[in-house]
């Protein structure tokens, strides 16, 4: 009969110290037909290995701490951001309508994905 790794279930052969799949110490491998493991379940990622962000927490960052860029920095939006800062500033507090108004767009729904084309979260 085969042995098996009893970390990954690879097959061992005989005398080897470490299962050359996963590199786990063999001491007690498993001698049976097939191996009795289970794969760990992972979560796939919702779209190309990135989470999504939420619409909430970003249009909510933008209306409270939009004049210094912080929702438009969260989607990944650099420039944005760092424009509406200097609109904010240059104009002394009044470009801070800007960030308000963009806020309440990514809220409403008008704002759809991140910088990456990643579609945000409900």
């Amino acid at each position: 009969m085969a042995k098996f790794c009893t970390n990954c279930g690879a097959p061992v052969e005989e005398g080897q110290n470490n299962c050359t799949s996963c590199g786990a110490a063999i001491g007690g491998a498993q001698t049976q037909a097939q191996p009795n493991f289970q794969q760990p379940q992972f979560q796939q990622p919702v779209q190309g290995g990135v989470e999504q962000k939420s619409k909430l927490v970003a249009g909510l960052l933008q209306i409270f701490l939009g004049s210094f860029g912080v929702g438009r920095f969260y989607l990944g939006y650099t420039g944005m951001a760092i424009g509406q800062i200097a609109a904010t500033w240059l104009t002394c507090g009044l470009g801070a309508i800007w960030p308000l108004i963009d806020g309440i767009m990514i809220i409403t729904g008008s704002v759809k994905t991140d910088a990456n084309g990643v579609p945000l979260k409900d």
